[in-house]
């Protein structure tokens, strides 16, 4: 006998077609109504996020103390218990897991309960660790909407994730409304019928902020009545698994990330839409866990720890990371609170990070006026570093600095009074610091008069004409397009590129969409024929230890004359849209080559992506994914007549590499997660500029989205670097990792005990990445989080400033697990492949 398992339940949008407050009022409405129905003996429904129900809290005590009741009874099922139903494909796995952390601590605190149902009911795809996360976040089960692989064939399967952790779960063929029409059940039915693994069919019934609705008893009753053999009842996504495992069966197993968008769409774009927001939320990100983990060492110093503080930074990153926001796709207006939440905790916590640095530096005996440059990685780092001086009166020059030995720095920056004194001065310098921890540079008196980059002697970087020579590689400018290549010593080609490419754009915020196949123009001439680029400034500025080449150049929609361009070239420029601004930055003692474009966008209706030709074709890629590295196909078999296309775009985070085995070049970059990799081409996509939440009214209502026009200035963050070997070989998951947190630098004076020199955790090896550094939610020790990034097993070296009283792996909630044995402030435990790891630390 089969059993439709019909599941009532609403889908809570903090923020999308609505504000956050219209959100707020339609679900109150709705839960009222819930708990009308709840007069109804068979009645059941079932809630996904705990900030809906913490503002329920506090604006209806009563129908939160009804609802509390109902959970209580069984009648109501808390079911992913997130705090927000995030994106899982755009926020780091730190994100993810605070995301959880504070939901199911809402859910014991409040309700006594346990969420054994992971309901990821609207994310854009599922990353391949996520099994690895729900089950050590104590999920029993999943069910899931987007992603599903296109080969499926049943909606019931064990999910493998990339450690080889596994979940039972339920793929919602028809999506989280499949019950929702009660007048075609039947069809629903037939529809999910041919998916089901078992005879145990899930039908989830309703929709985004959908009220319930009263006729669903009777609907059931009539179905019973008139189909004998198949009966239907109202239960909780719990009771569906419970059923589903009894069954014995042994289901079909599916590994890695579900991100297919064949099936359901996934909405591969959006992470090119409103591309400041992850720009920002990337940015606050990293703010946030480098606040935490340096608060972290501060506290266990004697400094207070910043609880509520760090708390409602986590709630406002928690609420960016939400799948309708994070990714763009909302309307105009709920944007506007995401930036002051993002300048806000950008200022918080930069306060707060200098708070805890000035604390520590306060125990340090520096010798006199100081630099402390604090490494936030657990490994030895040879880092790019700048610092702002503030000089006292009577300074004529910028300082040196030391530390056994004088350090080669370079004037980046001079401020001067109105009376032309110095007064402050940015300096830059190679750091060599120890893993997370700190060096002292002592200030040395000024070496001569300075202005920005006089001083300079004959090193290792070399310039002539339109090149720039480092002791890695010669780095050659087009002055006429920006356009670099990148040769090695023996000037062998490795890279070319940096090219702006202009595509038309008449999508919305899910989809792209062009109105003719060619392009619009690139700064190398292709394109239509109208339109070019002219150039307005190149320069190369040479220091010391850093190179910088220097390329502006504007786009006009109109020349003349604009045929035989060749042999006429433009003399008349009309209708300027783009103003662009590119600087590559090279280094002597660093294989990095960086690059900030800044463009100030006047063109609607445009996609625009930077271009860079490696030289390799290669079938697959890898790039970073949360808590691991995944390979990614560059190319798909569609059929005879078509063969291979593009894959499209995927989501990354960090960094992507692609290598042929001898030699390969990994892309960086700060927040531009989306690339198109075709033959050998790489197009990182920098903006889309649309005029609607929806052009069709399917994804979402046709709302007209000025703001996602996109005319405004950005700046764009990235860096490349070539290597011999793979990745893994290369090692550059460090390397991507030491561009995004580049060392911290204060200026002290402070008589304290600690040495010029020191660390406060050292993990080894090189594969285990540090994800979170932090004080336990309910005692007073440490929570020390890490995974292994290349997937192999690992033994794991711990080695700490103080001496380990006790230690503990724990669950992600932080629920010990079992004891380590520690050997005074070392630890040592084995690691498998991908592996998430958090332990307790009492010291």
């Amino acid at each position: 006998m089969k059993t439709i398992y019909l599941v009532p339940h609403t889908h809570y949008d903090v923020a999308w077609a609505f504000s956050k407050e219209d959100y707020l009022k339609i679900n109150e409405e709705i839960l009222k109504e819930v708990m009308k129905l709840m007069e109804v003996p068979e009645f059941k429904f079932c809630l996904e996020q705990t900030f809906l129900l913490q503002e329920i809290e506090k604006r209806n005590p009563e129908l939160w103390q009804g609802l509390k009741r109902m959970v209580a009874e069984g009648k109501l099922e808390i079911v992913d218990g997130q705090y927000l139903m995030p994106d899982t494909m755009l926020p780091t796995g730190e994100v993810l897991v605070r995301e959880i952390l504070f939901g199911k601590k809402y859910c014991q605190e409040k309700f006594g309960i346990e969420v054994p149902v992971a309901w990821a009911a609207d994310s854009f795809g599922m990353n391949a660790q996520l099994p690895q996360i729900y089950r050590k976040a104590g999920y029993k089960w999943l069910a899931f909407r987007r992603g599903a692989k296109a080969e499926i064939t049943q909606s019931e399967f064990i999910w493998k994730g990339l450690d080889g952790s596994t979940i039972l779960t339920h793929w919602m063929p028809l999506g989280y409304r499949a019950g929702l029409n009660l007048d075609q059940l039947e069809q629903s039915f037939s529809d999910l019928d041919k998916y089901a693994a078992t005879p145990h069919i899930l039908m989830p019934c309703g929709s985004g902020s959908m009220p319930p609705q009263a006729e669903i008893p009777q609907a059931v009753r009539d179905w019973n009545t008139t189909h004998p053999g198949i009966e239907m009842k109202i239960v909780t996504p719990e009771e569906f698994f419970q059923a589903l495992e009894q069954t014995k069966k042994k289901f079909e197993v599916v590994e890695g990330e579900l991100y297919d968008n064949e099936l359901v769409d996934v909405f591969p774009q959006v992470c090119t839409s409103r591309l400041w927001i992850v720009q920002s939320s990337r940015e606050c990100e990293g703010l946030l866990m480098a606040a935490e983990e340096f608060a972290t060492i501060a506290w266990l110093l004697g400094a207070d720890y910043p609880t509520s503080e760090l708390h409602e930074a986590w709630e406002n990153i928690l609420f960016i990371a939400f799948h309708d926001i994070v990714t763009g796709c909302g309307v105009d207006e709920i944007y506007e609170e995401v930036k002051e939440i993002c300048s806000s905790l950008k200022a918080k916590l930069t306060h707060s990070l200098n708070q805890s640095l000035s604390y520590i530096a306060g125990k340090v005996d520096t010798g006199g006026e100081a630099l402390m440059a604090f490494n936030p990685l657990p490994w030895r780092m040879r880092n790019w570093g700048e610092a702002g001086l503030k000089l006292p009166q009577g300074y004529e020059g910028v300082p040196g600095i030391k530390e056994r030995k004088e350090v080669e720095s370079e004037v980046i920056e001079i401020g001067k009074s109105e009376e032309d004194k110095i007064e402050g001065a940015k300096i830059g310098f190679t750091c060599d610091l120890p893993p997370l921890g700190y060096k002292v540079y002592k200030l040395t008196p000024p070496p001569c008069h300075c202005e920005p980059k006089a001083w300079q002697a004959e090193g290792g970087i070399k310039v002539e004409g339109e090149s720039v020579e480092t002791p890695f590689y010669k780095v050659t400018v087009n002055k006429e397009t920006g356009i670099i290549e990148v040769s090695d010593k023996e000037g062998e080609l490795l890279v070319r590129g940096n090219e702006i490419f202009i595509d038309d754009e008449i999508g919305d915020l899910y989809y792209h969409r062009s109105r003719f196949a060619d392009l619009i123009k690139s700064e190398s001439g292709e394109g239509l024929k109208y339109g070019s680029f002219k150039p307005k400034s190149f320069r190369i500025e040479k220091g010391v230890l850093q190179a910088k080449i220097i390329f502006e150049d504007e786009y006009y929609c109109l020349t003349w004359p604009y045929r035989l361009k060749e042999r006429f070239p433009p003399m008349l420029y009309k209708y300027k849209t783009l103003d662009i601004h590119k600087e590559v930055i090279v280094f002597r003692d660093l294989p990095r080559i960086e690059f900030i474009t800044r463009i100030e966008n006047k063109y609607p209706n445009i996609r625009l992506s930077v271009k860079f030709d490696t030289g390799m074709e290669r079938k697959v890629y890898f790039r970073e994914t949360q808590f691991g590295v995944v390979p990614e196909p560059t190319e798909y078999f569609t059929n005879r007549e078509e063969g291979f296309k593009p894959s499209g775009i995927p989501n990354f985070l960090s960094w992507f590499d692609l290598s042929n085995g001898i030699r390969g070049i990994t892309f960086m970059n700060k927040g531009l997660p989306a690339v198109l990799i075709m033959k050998s081409s790489v197009f990182i996509r920098l903006l889309r500029s649309v005029y609607g939440l929806s052009a069709d009214g399917i994804a979402g209502p046709l709302v007209p989205t000025p703001d996602a026009l996109e005319l405004r200035p950005y700046l764009f963050e990235y860096a490349l670097q070539p290597h011999e070997g793979d990745w893994r070989q290369a090692k550059m998951y460090k390397q991507a990792q030491d561009f995004h947190h580049l060392p911290y630098c204060i200026q002290t004076n402070s008589q304290g005990e600690l040495p010029e020199e020191f660390s406060f955790l050292k993990l080894s090896p090189d594969n285990l990445i540090l994800s979170a550094l932090k004080k336990a939610e309910d005692s007073d020790e440490v929570i020390l989080r890490f995974f292994e990034t290349i997937g192999e097993a690992t033994v794991a070296e711990l080695e700490l400033f103080r001496v380990i009283k006790r230690a503990a792996v724990v669950d992600l909630l932080e629920r010990e697990l079992y004891e380590l044995k520690v050997e005074r402030n070392k630890l040592r435990l084995e690691v498998k492949p991908f592996e998430i790891v958090t332990l307790k630390l009492k010291l």
